[in-house]
């Protein structure tokens, strides 16, 4: 989205009043013309770079420089390699982080079969770099040969997730934003959650499949779950958005957002004015 947001637009103008300068620059454009310019800048934000896992090589080549060029990154470039890849919910679960019930396969056979055997009665299929529910469909148990038929037109030499189709999810997925300033012991965090309800008949709960949106209290069993996240990564987060559902009163992790999330800054002033003073203690 090269005009991104209109609240990142906002937030282009509250900084500007605060005497900070900002430009829009379109990643893959940049990198194909001149990457060096981003060393005229203090720091470097990635927003809606909404294209990056349709162009993954390309993308790796702007991390690559942006790391060799030793260029300040938020969130930082080795967190930005862990988080486009969601393979990283392996590491999370093996850490003891609750995570929707997933098959994660790197081309080996037997998933369809393995899902069966853990009474699944409905899956997704999705790639493990993605967004958007880009490449990813809904498979019924008794699909064996659509699913494979989708392998081949889609997953061949690719890895793929199966995750449990969680019914659970009609009552909306979870996400919920911390804002931080990276390293700073004194400033506290600042979180809210929002709740996003599918369409009725639909899974996928994004405003253009009519998904309706509100926000709300962090609930503190999800706090303590984000604390543990930002912990994790040595407190240099600017931002997470955690995503999850609940089942049987247990929250599970469906992705962790470090790299170009919507922050919902629209529906929080509060948010969004902490959102700019932020930037600006980073600047």
């Amino acid at each position: 989205m090269p005009n991104m947001l209109p609240y990142d637009m906002e937030v282009i103008r509250l900084l500007s009043v605060k005497s900070v300068n900002t430009k829009v620059i379109i990643w893959d454009e940049l990198l194909k013309s001149n990457p060096s310019i981003l060393s005229h800048y203090d720091l470097v934000l990635f927003r809606t770079i909404w294209d990056y896992y349709k162009k993954i090589e390309e993308f790796k080549q702007l991390l690559d420089f942006l790391e060799e060029s030793n260029t300040p990154v938020i969130n930082p470039v080795d967190i930005v390699r862990w988080n486009m890849d969601k393979k990283y919910l392996i590491e999370l679960q093996n850490e003891g982080f609750d995570i929707i019930p997933t098959i994660f396969n790197f081309g080996e056979n037997g998933s369809f079969e393995n899902a069966l055997s853990k009474g699944w009665e409905k899956m997704i299929l999705k790639p493990m770099i993605s967004a958007a529910s880009y490449h990813t469909f809904v498979i019924d148990i008794d699909e064996k040969e659509r699913f494979e038929n989708l392998i081949k037109e889609y997953y061949i030499g690719r890895p793929f997730m199966l995750q449990e189709f969680i019914p659970e999810i009609s009552d909306g997925e979870i996400s919920t934003i911390t804002l931080t300033v990276p390293s700073n012991k004194v400033k506290d965090d600042f979180s809210y959650s929002v709740t996003k309800v599918p369409k009725k008949g639909d899974y996928r709960v994004q405003f253009n499949y009519g998904g309706v949106y509100t926000i709300g209290e962090v609930d503190p069993i999800i706090k303590n779950i984000s604390e543990q996240i930002t912990k994790r990564f040595g407190n240099r987060l600017l931002y997470q958005r955690l995503d999850g559902l609940w089942r049987n009163g247990k929250f599970l992790i469906m992705e962790i957002e470090l790299i170009e999330p919507d922050l919902y800054l629209n529906y929080s002033k509060e948010a969004l004015n902490r959102w700019v003073d932020n930037l600006i203690e980073m600047s």
